[in-house]
């Protein structure tokens, strides 16, 4: 299993895949055949089923859980017949709670209006300067209309570079980048630390990670993580621990938590390795 750069959740092969989807439908509704599970494909899931209660993380104060398995036991599987799965995945989203993020909302409606607000002052107070620039323009196109019946290219030349200073007049007048920062920071702070997800994976047997991922200590198994920004700018970590094979299970058991910098390394520290 490779973990990719860019994005939350990790990437995984094609096998893992086709492996993933038949897991997560073994206790859904089936369109088409199904079988019970075999004593050690049962064996596995309700293993890793407790595993996974056992080590989740505590819901952070003014913030919802929801799990993505809440059955301990499975009584079928949608699959191929013939198809042993012994590798099941759990996972708790973590979100912050509705009212909380309607009160950002609210703030950040009431900041964007306040930045709009200063926006339309600038423009209206700029008004007379860009009428200017239109009157200089259509002044220049009469030029430009003139230049070229009589083909000269010198005077062409010249009217090109003062229309290029227009331009960048008319530009400057017109692009408020602080307004755009600011825009972007109130968008930025609505969504930062607003979710994160914990994961394990029991029976995992393509084990790896992409160089994005460095090594960090962990207390159990062996720790990687990689650090990034979103496209928010927001900090954003993805921490992956690999435990020691147990004797009598197929396979490893991964821990995976992704979210804020911050909110990820607090729920790895909340996390039952043991």
């Amino acid at each position: 299993m490779s973990w990719r750069t860019s994005s939350r959740m990790p990437v995984i092969s094609v096998m893992s895949v086709v492996m993933l989807f038949a897991a997560h439908i073994a206790s859904a509704q089936c369109d088409g055949p199904k079988r019970p599970p075999t004593a050690v494909e049962a064996k596995a899931y309700s293993d890793g089923f407790a595993l996974f209660q056992r080590m989740a993380p505590p819901t952070p104060p003014g913030w919802t859980a929801i799990d993505s398995r809440t059955e301990s036991v499975i009584t079928f599987i949608c699959a191929d017949p013939n198809y042993n799965f012994t590798r099941w995945s759990f996972s708790r989203t973590f979100n912050r709670s509705a009212d909380e993020m309607q009160a950002r909302g609210d703030a950040a409606l009431r900041q964007t209006e306040a930045v709009v607000a200063r926006a339309e002052e600038r423009r209206q107070a700029n008004a007379a300067k860009l009428a200017d620039i239109e009157r200089r323009q259509t002044e220049l196109a009469k030029r430009v209309a003139a230049a070229a019946e009589q083909q000269n290219l010198a005077a062409l030349a010249a009217i090109s570079a003062d229309s290029d200073k227009l331009a960048a007049e008319r530009e400057a007048l017109t692009t408020d980048s602080a307004a755009e920062t600011e825009a972007t920071a109130i968008g930025a702070q609505v969504d930062r630390d607003s979710t994160a997800q914990f994961t394990v994976i029991v029976g995992e047997t393509e084990v790896g990670r992409s160089s994005a991922f460095k090594p960090m200590p962990s207390a159990v198994g062996q720790g990687y993580r990689q650090d990034y920004q979103e496209s928010s700018g927001n900090p954003h970590a993805d921490l992956v621990v690999v435990l020691p094979p147990t004797p009598s299970g197929a396979g490893q058991t991964v821990v995976q938590i992704s979210g804020d910098t911050a909110r990820a390394e607090a729920l790895l520290a909340g996390t039952k390795l043991r």
